[in-house]
């Protein structure tokens, strides 16, 4: 889990800083721009889609279970669930630090830190989207899984 939440960081993080490259390259910030007034807006829709689909799949895990009185075999999926929320509501308090970070004058005198600061900030949406692409696939697994009977 920890292996996965650090690649997860580090895909997430390249991929926000070259976002910064390119918004530099193409002198438009559109994009930090949209992130600065809606990434936490973003995080709390995406994680209560996410709960709301984990739940569907818990769902159908349960029924399951119960048809094939297999009882404890989906314990380590419930317990990534759970991990996935708890990263979702570290990226929203991560990403409201992030943010308070880029207007503070202390940090003015740093060279490139706002391409650090919107980098990271940049990363959390890309996370963010990680967590719902890795959602969206347990949704295929069980649908797979009912079909191939």
């Amino acid at each position: 889990m920890i292996k996965q939440t650090f690649q997860y960081f580090l895909i997430s993080f390249g991929g926000g800083f070259l976002s910064q490259l390119l918004q530099d390259w193409l002198g438009n910030h559109y994009f930090n721009d949209f992130l600065k007034t809606n990434l936490v807006n973003l995080l709390v829709a995406l994680l209560a889609i996410n709960i709301t689909t984990l739940g569907i799949v818990l769902t159908r895990l349960r029924e399951l279970t119960d048809k094939y009185e297999c009882s404890g075999v989906f314990d380590s999926t419930k317990q990534q669930m759970l991990a996935s929320i708890r990263e979702q509501l570290g990226l929203i308090v991560f990403s409201i630090a992030a943010l308070n970070l880029l207007p503070s004058p202390k940090l003015i005198d740093i060279p490139s830190i706002d391409i650090f600061v919107n980098s990271l900030i940049s990363a959390c949406f890309i996370y963010a989207m990680m967590i719902l692409y890795d959602t969206a696939k347990s949704v295929f697994i069980i649908i797979d899984f009912t079909d191939g009977k």
